[in-house]
C-alpha cells in the first residue's frame, strides 16, 4: 500500500492549528480544509482530555438569564 505524498498546510490551516491548540475560536473566514484541520485537532484534544467535542462547545456557549 502506498501513502499519500505529505504536503505543507495551507496559512489558514496553520492559522486554524494555532486556533485549536490555543482555545481560540475558529475564523469563519478561513477555508474548509483550515474546518477540517480545526475539528480534527479540537476533537482530538477533547477526547484526549476525556471529554467529547460537544461537551466542550457546550462549555464555550454563553448562558442565557432564564426569565420567570
Amino acid at each position: 500500500m502506498t501513502r499519500p505524498t505529505p504536503r505543507s498546510l495551507t496559512s489558514d490551516e496553520k492559522k486554524a492549528a494555532e486556533a485549536a491548540f490555543h482555545g481560540i475560536p475558529f475564523d469563519p473566514a478561513w477555508s474548509d480544509a483550515a474546518r477540517v484541520v480545526y475539528d480534527g485537532i479540537t476533537e482530538a484534544l477533547a477526547t484526549r482530555e476525556g471529554n467529547s467535542l460537544a461537551e466542550r462547545q457546550v462549555e464555550a456557549e454563553p448562558e442565557t438569564a432564564m426569565v420567570t
